[in-house]
């Protein structure tokens, strides 16, 4: 039988464009999972687990989708790797809506696309081209189980395609499915201010593919952080925050030896007349030599629609990114 190779640059510049993603090559599998969504958390140093106050809460912190009273919808942009390949891109769009007292559901969808790549046989003779994708379907639901606190959970159904059957070696199944569960908490506290968050995302069996007797963990999360309003007038909102994140790979894959350290966030939003919105933020990930600050603006009209932008950093041989984000609420 003609052996068929697959031509991965793609999938591998891919993999590499947001550090977070850089990571899970090495440990776990979908990048997808770990790419952030909502350029306002980006440009706050993706510190965002303990405000999670729109459909984005879905991948941060579910239990933030308790305090949401309005029906939300949000959707970000993002091109991976430009200055490479302009067709590797990703998308986020969620959805979240109160269901009366009993609490607030949602639904989002993640895609991911590697791009077109090219399968050729050993001599390089070209045989066909094909596109790789990740996709994630993920239903939530939230409810407080007091004034001030809200929990929540989410299922995650997840598809990988990586390459047609035949244009892999020994016509090996180039796709693999996954389901996953996220878990998450936030606690509000006025008369100080305060939020405190807590989430753990992405529990469920490894994923395989190409080679059914290897899989690859779930890029598997434990998030804590806090959020304090440090200014709230009619002109002014200062907003602070911060998170750690640490896996938890090592904890469920034999083949992980030590558990990689926590990665550092911290971030500010400044709103003028909750009109304009300016962020800043840095992420320290010391294993992933991974230390760099990120940027972003906010544009906001009666507190329904805000139009969002951050500038974030990649992996060290990749050019900082755009990622785009518009947030209606009705």
């Amino acid at each position: 039988m003609m052996r068929r190779r697959l031509l991965g640059g793609a999938l591998l510049v891919a993999a590499l464009a947001a550090h977070e993603s850089a990571f899970a090559v090495g440990e776990a599998g979908v990048p997808s999972l770990t790419i952030p969504p909502g350029a306002r958390p980006n440009g706050m140093g993706e510190a965002f687990v303990a405000v999670s106050d729109d459909a984005t809460a879905q991948w941060w912190n579910v239990g933030g989708l308790a305090f949401n009273h309005q029906r939300n919808l949000a959707f970000m942009h993002s091109q991976l790797v430009p200055d490479l390949a302009s067709d590797v891109y990703y998308e986020f769009l969620g959805y979240s809506q109160p269901a009366g007292d009993i609490g607030t559901w949602a639904i989002s969808l993640i895609y991911l696309t590697y791009g077109e790549s090219v399968a050729t046989d050993p001599s390089g003779t070209p045989l066909g081209t094909f596109t790789s994708w990740e996709g994630t379907l993920n239903a939530s639901f939230a409810m407080n189980l007091s004034d001030n606190v809200g929990a929540g959970i989410s299922m995650k159904f997840i598809r990988v395609d990586y390459a047609p059957d035949e244009f892999t070696q020994d016509n090996a199944e180039g796709s693999g499915t996954s389901f996953a569960v996220d878990v998450g908490t936030l606690w509000k506290m006025p008369k100080q201010r305060l939020n405190i968050g807590f989430a753990v995302t992405n529990m469920g069996p490894n994923i395989a593919f190409i080679d059914r007797e290897q899989s690859d963990p779930l890029p598997i999360t434990a998030r804590l952080g806090t959020a304090w309003t440090a200014v709230s007038d009619d002109i002014s909102n200062l907003l602070l925050t911060f998170d750690v994140e640490q896996s938890l790979v090592w904890l469920i894959d034999d083949e992980v030896d030590e558990r990689r350290s926590e990665i550092w966030h911290v971030g500010t939003e400044y709103r003028y007349v909750n009109l304009l919105a300016g962020r800043f933020g840095y992420v320290y990930d010391d294993d992933g030599d991974f230390n760099a600050p990120t940027y972003g603006l906010g544009f906001i009209y009666k507190d329904k629609l805000s139009l969002d932008y951050a500038n974030v950093p990649q992996a060290e041989t990749l050019e900082r990114v755009h990622r785009w984000s518009l947030y209606f609420s009705f």
